[in-house]
């Protein structure tokens, strides 16, 4: 942090506590209305409320101290739900694989050119159906005959599977 010459450290610790803060869970105080919950007279706090704030509380403290980087001092992980990113997440491993390791060393195995020969790489990367140029294919109709298909029914002269 030396190098930039401003300073950054500070400016980090204090961006990484904005966002730790950001994401804690938050008490949102009720709206007083006059003559619900307490007497127009009497200014103490309701107990409910009272049990409402020590809850929200502990649940920050709880939710601070469960923090995956409250003890890396330069490192900020945010823990908060990613709609883009649970798209390209899976509950369970996909079919042919038996376990997670070997569906990870699947996909860390590069496909491109640059790190296979080139038959390989036509063989990795070649579609399941090809078709011939303006050829026809049959769409498929569900019939319980077809339901479960075991042939190449279907499929018109130009196309082949591989």
């Amino acid at each position: 942090f030396q190098a930039f010459g401003d300073d950054v450290q500070t400016e980090f610790l204090d961006e990484k506590a904005q966002n730790v803060t950001d994401e804690l869970p938050t008490f949102d105080e009720p709206a007083d209305l006059p003559g619900w919950g307490k007497w127009e007279g009497d200014r103490k706090t309701p107990k409910w409320i009272l049990k409402a704030r020590a809850k929200a509380e502990a649940d920050r403290k709880d939710a601070l101290q469960s923090r995956k980087d409250r003890k890396l001092k330069h490192v900020v992980i945010s823990e908060r739900y990613d709609k883009k990113a649970a798209k390209y997440t899976t509950n369970s491993v996909p079919f042919p694989f038996k376990t997670r390791e070997d569906y990870e060393r699947s996909i860390r195995a590069p496909l491109g050119s640059d790190f296979n020969s080139e038959k390989s790489h036509r063989d990795l990367t070649r579609p399941d159906v090809l078709t011939t140029t303006g050829v026809r294919i049959d769409p498929l109709a569900f019939t319980k005959s077809n339901a479960n298909p075991k042939t190449n029914s279907g499929v018109s002269a130009g196309v082949r599977k591989v």
